[in-house]
């Protein structure tokens, strides 16, 4: 499938400017300000960005916690689950583990030198 340019689509750069505040509004929340189904914004926005607009907001809310990690060696988890948008801690170590390949523990112990690189597992 071709990725198509968002500039053909304004829906897209609308949602991807809402997605990177800092406390984004739902999918569903966007579907409903722009009033088209969220299977047709699905769709154009996979085609666009290349990803689904679920994971691509994952990804965002992986990248805040990785950001909010800089620097630090330990950290208060359940503060940082839910600054960065997740229901619950549980939430935030479960789609950090599938996102990072890593727990959260891990990842500050192994971590590389760059706020968002992760150091895979051997």
């Amino acid at each position: 499938m071709m990725m198509q340019s968002s500039q053909q689509y304004p829906v897209v750069d609308f949602a991807l400017h809402q997605f990177a505040k800092l406390q984004p509004p739902t999918i569903k929340e966007i579907t409903n300000q722009i009033g088209i189904s969220p299977r047709y914004f699905g769709e154009l926005f996979s085609n666009c960005v290349g990803l689904t607009p679920k994971l691509f907001c994952r990804i965002q809310r992986l990248r805040r916690v990785l950001s909010l990690l800089a620097g630090k060696t330990h950290a208060d988890w359940t503060d940082i689950a839910f600054t960065c948008g997740y229901f619950d801690q549980a939430h935030f170590i479960h789609d950090f583990r599938s996102l990072a390949l890593c727990t959260p523990s891990d990842y500050i112990k192994h971590r590389g030198f760059h706020p968002c690189h992760i150091v895979l597992p051997d």
